[in-house]
């Protein structure tokens, strides 16, 4: 071998190591600066969060130069972590089969930060800012929504752009690094409670200075719901008013109890094919059974034309609330004495659906009492006695737990109002896997104040096709000794029941959206049912009587259609609401292997 070989050799090995040492030191400087990039998108998407943070205390406060402030600030932030992470060495990295789906999160997460604050944060926060909540509420009898409807352009356009950051973070790929997946997880949820907020917001500019009578007097049917005797929506309509909305200013027009409808022979709407195949035509043609469909708005046109049957009077709205939303505005109001009760928040919904039956035997004096304890209550609104930010949490709260629902004759108002909880218990699946527990007294009673019902769901997915298993519990406290301790009022007629306090209910689960029925048990045994469809969802219903102290169970078997993935996706139970709430259980089942 020559000498010239060897030293060609000597060479090339040279130049190998030389490029080897060139390409490490590339790749140190790339790991270096990608380490440095990381560490300020992370400092920066932390200092955004903490000025995210802070708007919504000083928009309460009222302090728009203290919004506007923190909005910018959040705006630096963001801009700063989307710089960070959308150099040519970033992108590149994204390609690395361990690390890359981690940096495209943080650079979306990063993006949509900065799109956010430009589009949204900062755009909502001087107006917003410049709200006085307290101008939101009732003063000298009159709803001044002014400053809320000024807003409405800007609400517009950040729920639009809020609306499209949900659906982009959303389809962040998933990170493999806890802190990242944390991180995305945490803005996932924030993203999705903030555009929640942003869109009844946007809803309620729109459509808010119309409903209150701006542009003319409008009246509305109010509906009380007793939760005692309970219906899918909450209760049976027992008692309400006529309001009549003037330029904001509310009077009551009229006060009245079921008993002041007339019954119609036939419906006064058509009804929903799935509302005849469980409740017949009844909530067509009986004020007290309105509340059974699952859908308000059915319910709600029902009411109207049963009041115009009765009263020949066209109404422009219905709104609902039950006993329990009751108690939640007493938390803004105070105590308010309606003639011989004194009622506060801690005790409104026992003297509304326990001790006032056993205190008051007639039931004509029961609807004077509850017609007093209304207009006591509207009357502190009114008179601006109620603190605003309690009282818009009280009804935020009311509008979460379904318990208060809104409607509209006025197409383009109704429009807005649809698809939120205000409009209907079930809406259609779309992110996520909804089920649905109603229930219904037969008996004629004042006995589901008694009720404590409770619900499990078990996903299992470890099936090519998933399936969901809902066993709900149904328990009543009634005392032992009700035929001789509770009003015969309250017991309900002896006709639809073996004895006097035992009930009669029914009990219906709703399955997710396209899923079907594929087995059930009540009380571990097959016994019948009844059947429909609601839109895409299967509903099974079965009615059982229950004797003081007694239970039932009922289980149903829901399986997905061919294909179905539940992966990632919420399980949300809605269910009627109820003096106890229905306690409610999700687990998954453990696969073999």
């Amino acid at each position: 071998m020559s000498a010239t070989h060897h030293l060609n050799r000597r060479r090339r090995r040279r130049v190998w190591l030389i490029s080897l040492g060139i390409a490490l030191l590339v790749l140190m400087a790339a790991a270096l600066w990608l380490g440095t990039r990381a560490l300020v998108a992370r400092d920066a998407l932390e200092s955004a969060a903490e000025s995210a943070s802070t708007i919504p205390v000083l928009v309460q406060t009222g302090d728009a130069s203290g919004a506007v402030s923190a909005a910018r600030d959040f705006e630096t932030s963001a801009d700063a972590a989307r710089a960070a992470t959308s150099d040519p060495v970033w992108r590149v990295a994204e390609w690395l089969p361990w690390l890359g789906s981690d940096l495209t999160a943080v650079r979306g997460m990063s993006e949509v930060a900065a799109d956010l604050a430009s589009a949204a944060v900062l755009p909502l926060a001087e107006p917003l800012g410049e709200i006085d909540i307290s101008s939101l509420g009732f003063a000298d009898g009159r709803i001044d929504v002014a400053p809320l409807a000024g807003a409405s352009p800007v609400l517009t356009t950040a729920n639009t752009a809020l609306q499209r950051a949900v659906d982009r973070v959303n389809a962040l790929p998933e990170p493999t690094l806890p802190v990242v997946a944390d991180a995305l997880d945490r803005l996932q949820d924030a993203m999705a409670e903030a555009a929640a907020v942003i869109d009844g917001l946007d809803r309620a500019a729109a459509v808010l200075p119309a409903m209150i009578g701006t542009d003319g007097p409008r009246t509305y049917l109010l509906l009380v719901l007793n939760n005692a005797e309970a219906r899918s929506l909450g209760g049976i309509a027992g008692a309400g008013a006529v309001l009549r909305f003037d330029d904001g200013r509310i009077t009551i027009e009229r006060q009245f109890s079921s008993r002041d409808f007339e019954r119609a022979e036939e419906p006064v709407i058509d009804l929903s094919p799935g509302t005849i195949s469980l409740f017949e035509d009844l909530p067509g043609r009986f004020i007290q059974n309105t509340a059974s469909s699952l859908d308000f708005t059915e319910t709600a046109s029902a009411a109207a034309a049963l009041w115009e049957h009765t009263s020949g009077q066209r109404v422009d709205g219905v709104i609902a609330i039950d006993a329990v939303s009751i108690s939640y505005l007493l938390n803004a109001t105070g105590p308010v004495q309606a003639g011989p009760f004194s009622l506060s928040a801690a005790n409104a919904v026992d003297t509304l659906l326990s001790t006032a039956y056993a205190q008051i035997l007639d039931t004509t004096m029961q609807d004077e009492a509850f017609a007093l304890v209304a207009r006591a209550i509207f009357e502190a609104l009114a008179a601006g006695e109620a603190d605003p930010g309690i009282l818009l949490g009280a009804l935020g709260r009311s509008m979460e737990e379904q318990r208060l629902h809104v409607w509209s004759s006025h197409i383009e108002e109704q429009a807005r109002i649809d698809g939120t909880p205000l409009a209907t218990m079930l809406p259609p699946d779309s992110d996520t896997t909804r089920i649905g527990i109603f229930v219904n007294d037969v008996t004629g009673a004042k006995l589901d104040y008694y009720a404590t019902p409770s619900t499990h769901v078990e996903l299992d997915e470890c099936a090519e096709d998933p399936r969901v298993t809902v066993s709900v519990d149904w328990t009543n406290t009634i005392p032992a000794d009700a035929s001789s301790i509770l009003p015969k009022y309250v017991l309900g007629p002896e006709l639809m029941v073996p004895a006097f306090g035992d009930t009669l209910t029914r009990i219906a689960v709703a399955g997710p959206d396209g899923w079907l029925a594929t087995d059930y048990s009540i009380d571990d045994e097959r016994q019948g049912v009844q059947t429909a469809q609601f839109g895409d969802r299967t509903v099974l219903q079965h009615e059982f009587v229950t004797s003081p102290g007694g239970s039932h169970r009922i289980v149903v078997v829901f399986t997905a259609p061919q294909g179905t993935s539940i992966e990632e996706r919420p399980v949300d139970v809605v269910s009627t609401p109820l003096v106890h709430a229905n306690e409610v259980e999700i687990t998954y089942a453990e696969c073999a292997g």
